[in-house]
This record gives structure tokens, C-alpha cells and sequence, in this order.
């Protein structure tokens, strides 16, 4: 076999730019690094609406009333506009709700984003969820967005090393787009086009951007491997809206906490969000999303107790998935689920559109009366 280098000079030569690229980060520092803006700028709808995100951040300056932020699962399960709308006739005046999701789940990417928000505008109260990982290793492959290392070393303080090592290297996959954006600034991506974007065509939805952020996906969730097409389906509503929990003593019965262990870093960066919100004055609200291989429980699951886990004043809000979708059969249930597969697809708990307009309607008189709560104090 030929040795990889013909000449001591060439080893050494490859040392020192092997050496180079690692420091590279430490080396750029923030004074060598675009204006954040240009993170999002570079992003593409296939990645996720990061031109919606990059233009409610950092082009937008009024305040927000609600927030609901998170992964896809929120982008998903919530009807936005529903919500605008309905906070709109109690206030007598015109509301701003926004969705600030994105693709992938781990709590590093809602600090992070949600760190950008904040530093640019007022929330007043943000609904988040459990970002738990499907999968137990998984990191989020957009880290290389919102982790510089010029700007977001402080946040590894309290990591383990592993964990410090993992985002530090995100850092180094990110930093050639960042210095050619220096030099050559990119232009966004438009928010609306002629020719429907990634999302529109792969979610068969409206454009995110004229949705206020959110997604509603006329897909299905069909038990076949093949899929089945979308057909809209309103289930009868037996339950009530005023049905819908907020955990306190009263209502701790029907609630469930497993006590899971959260990661390191899950629990290292959902403290460091929490500790945000409350930097801005800004209300925080846990939300329950409902799951499809959960939707049987009488009492609503959670891995911690969010008002103990993260010392700080929440809400925990959601509907015992018995409840939520009794009298509904399992055909009914996936009907309400988008991501076509198999029954033991790890990704198939987003809601379709049917599943949204079943669970906003529900879900939205508790957010607006802990919006008026919070607001009055």
C-alpha cells in the first residue's frame, strides 16, 4: 500500500491544515463572522421556512403577543391564524401570533432561535413543547445555523465535554458559508414566489409565510406502506374547551410524570431557555401536543414536572389523549396524522390538517386565558 504522504513536508503540511480548520471558529471569533441575519439568509425553504423565521427576527419589530415555537410538531399541530384570530376578538384589537418552528427537535435549537427572537422582539407570552428526540443519539442537523462559536460559546459553559465537542464541530461545518457571506453578502430568499416553495409542494399546504408560521398538510397517515390520499375528515366533537387541563393542585390527578432523565444537553439547554424567558419578562407555556402512538392514555404524560425541572413560573397545559379522542376509532385517530407509513413510523405524529383544525379549536381558550392572566399581572 502507498503511504498517504510521499514526504515528511507533506504530513507536516496537512498537520497544520488539518490543525487550521479545527481552531478556525476561535480563530474567526465574532469579528470575522457575518451579521446573524445572514444564518438565516443563506437557508432555503427545503431546509424549513428559515426566509419566514429570518424576516420575523430580524426584519420585523413589533411586538408579539403569543408565540408558539418548536419543531415541526408545532408548525404542524398548531392552526395559527386560528389563534391570531380568536385572541383578536377578546382583546378588541388587532393581535400578533406567531409560529417560529423549524425541522429537526432538540432543546439547543429552540434556545437558540428563541435567544434571536427575544434579543429583537418583545414577546409576551411563548408556548413551547417537550422537544424530546425520537431518537435517543439524534442530534439536530441544523445546528451549524444558529450555533457560532463567536456568538454562542458562553452557552457550552456546563456541558459535558462530548457535548461541547459536538457543537464546536457544527461550528466548523458552518464556518466556510459564514465567511463567504462576509464577503459577498447573500440575499434572501423570498417569502413568496410565483412557483410554490419546498413546502408548499412536499406538504401540499399553504405557504407557511401566509399562515403566520404555521404548516396545514393535506397528507395522511395511512396503516399501508403505500399511503392513502388525503381526505378531510372533522370529527364530533364531544368534549369541551374548557375540558382542556392547566396543571395546578386541583387538576395534578390527571397528570403523569415519568421522571425520565432528560440527556445532558437536553436538560442543559432547556434550563438555559427557560432562564431566557424569564431574562425578557416573557410568559412561558408547556403545551401537550397530542402523539399517535399515545392516544389512549387517560392522563396526560410528561417526562418532567416543568414547573419543578426548570425552577420558573409555567403553565402546563394540554387534553388526556382518552378524552381528546374518545369514541374515535383507530381509523379516525390516523386520519387526524400526516407522514404516510407504516403504523410504527417514529415521525408520524404530526397533525394534518384535519388533525389541526380538530385540536387548535380545543386547545386555544386555555392559551388566551393564560394570556389574559399573564397580561393583567
Amino acid at each position: 500500500m502507498r503511504p498517504a504522504f510521499s514526504s515528511t513536508k507533506q504530513a507536516a503540511a496537512f498537520t497544520l491544515i488539518l490543525l487550521f480548520v479545527l481552531v478556525s471558529p476561535i480563530l474567526a471569533g465574532k469579528r470575522f463572522l457575518p451579521p446573524r441575519e445572514q444564518s438565516y439568509a443563506i437557508q432555503g425553504w427545503d431546509n424549513g421556512p428559515f426566509p419566514w423565521l429570518r424576516q420575523q427576527i430580524f426584519v420585523e419589530t413589533n411586538d408579539v403577543d403569543i408565540v408558539f415555537a418548536g419543531s415541526s410538531l408545532m408548525m404542524w399541530g398548531i392552526d395559527t391564524p386560528y389563534v391570531q384570530e380568536k385572541l383578536t376578538e377578546k382583546l378588541n384589537h388587532p393581535a400578533v401570533v406567531r409560529s417560529i418552528c423549524w425541522g429537526g427537535t432538540g432543546y439547543d435549537g429552540l434556545y437558540f432561535i428563541t435567544q434571536d427572537l427575544l434579543s429583537h422582539r418583545k414577546v409576551r407570552m411563548l408556548v413551547f413543547y417537550d422537544e424530546d428526540n425520537v431518537l435517543k443519539n439524534y442530534r439536530n442537523t441544523q445546528s451549524p445555523i444558529w450555533f457560532r462559536f463567536g456568538d454562542n460559546f458562553e452557552a457550552l459553559t456546563g456541558l459535558p465535554f462530548n457535548e461541547k465537542a459536538e457543537l464546536y464541530f457544527s461550528a466548523i461545518i458552518g464556518l466556510p458559508r459564514n465567511l463567504l457571506a462576509l464577503t459577498s453578502p447573500i440575499l434572501p430568499m423570498p417569502l413568496v414566489s410565483t412557483e410554490p416553495n419546498y413546502m408548499e409542494k412536499m406538504f401540499h399546504t399553504l405557504n407557511p409565510s401566509k399562515r403566520l408560521g404555521s404548516v396545514s398538510a393535506e397528507l395522511s397517515c395511512s396503516p399501508a406502506a403505500d399511503g392513502q390520499p388525503f381526505v378531510p375528515f372533522r370529527p364530533y366533537v364531544k368534549i369541551q374547551p374548557e375540558e382542556t387541563l392547566i396543571y395546578n393542585t386541583n387538576t395534578a390527578s390527571e397528570f403523569q410524570f415519568t421522571n425520565v432523565r432528560l440527556p445532558a444537553w437536553q436538560s442543559h439547554f432547556v434550563s438555559k431557555f427557560a432562564k431566557l424567558a424569564m431574562q425578557y419578562h416573557c410568559k412561558l407555556v408547556m403545551i401537550h401536543l397530542p402523539l399517535l402512538d399515545t392516544a389512549r392514555p387517560t392522563r396526560l404524560i410528561e417526562r418532567q414536572n416543568w414547573q419543578y425541572f426548570l425552577k420558573c413560573d409555567l403553565n402546563i397545559i394540554g387534553i388526556p389523549p382518552a378524552r381528546l379522542f374518545f369514541d374515535l376509532s383507530d381509523e379516525q385517530i390516523y386520519s387526524l396524522y400526516a407522514n404516510a407509513g407504516h403504523r410504527n413510523n417514529a415521525f408520524n405524529s404530526h397533525l394534518n390538517r384535519n388533525g389541526q383544525q380538530y385540536f387548535t379549536p380545543l386547545i386555544t381558550p386555555a392559551i388566551l386565558k393564560l394570556y389574559e392572566s399573564a397580561t393583567n399581572n
